[in-house]
């Protein structure tokens, strides 16, 4: 009879580490599970971004000096497939070749700052196939050949280096 309970008290003992195993392999691999959804959601959410960066293209157009309004004005398309969102968060960069000098967004006056104007829906968002023209306010001369850049939030950049052509 000794034989008969050491047999089943054996039984007893493996089939309660089987079930602790068991417990604890669900535990370890619903935390592992959760961890694997947690990194495949931001890699989709990095990912997302990567691709509309990189789909980003705004291209120059023309460049010109509005006598009327004292700015420089460059005309910039979205040729690419996604909008620019937050355009006054860009950084522009505009002087003579060699030697250009940043200029902040224009908050309330227009001087040695830059605003922007879009040409179509006026909602600061340069759609796909939209123009817009930056006007550029410098309080000092600046010599031709003329460069500009600009950098976008997602970082895209535009740039040119350009003469004014005499009327």
């Amino acid at each position: 009879m000794r034989g008969l309970v050491r047999g089943a008290s054996t039984v007893i003992v493996e089939a309660l580490l089987l079930l602790t195993g068991i417990s604890l392999a669900i535990l370890l691999s619903s935390a592992v599970l959760s961890r694997v959804s947690i990194l495949q959601s931001r890699f989709t959410s990095i990912f997302s971004e990567v691709v509309q960066s990189m789909s980003e293209r705004l291209t120059y157009v023309y460049g010109t000096y509005n006598e009327s309004e004292n700015a420089f004005v460059i005309y910039v398309k979205n040729v690419g497939n996604y909008p620019v969102y937050d355009l006054s968060r860009s950084t522009v960069l505009f002087g003579t070749v060699g030697s250009s000098q940043f200029f902040p967004y224009c908050s309330s006056t227009y001087s040695s700052c830059w605003r922007f104007v879009e040409f179509g829906t006026s909602n600061s968002v340069v759609e796909p196939t939209e123009t817009i023209a930056i006007y550029i306010y410098n309080s000092t001369i600046i010599e031709s050949p003329y460069y500009f850049k600009l950098v976008t939030p997602k970082g895209s950049i535009v740039e040119s280096e350009f003469t004014l052509i005499p009327r």
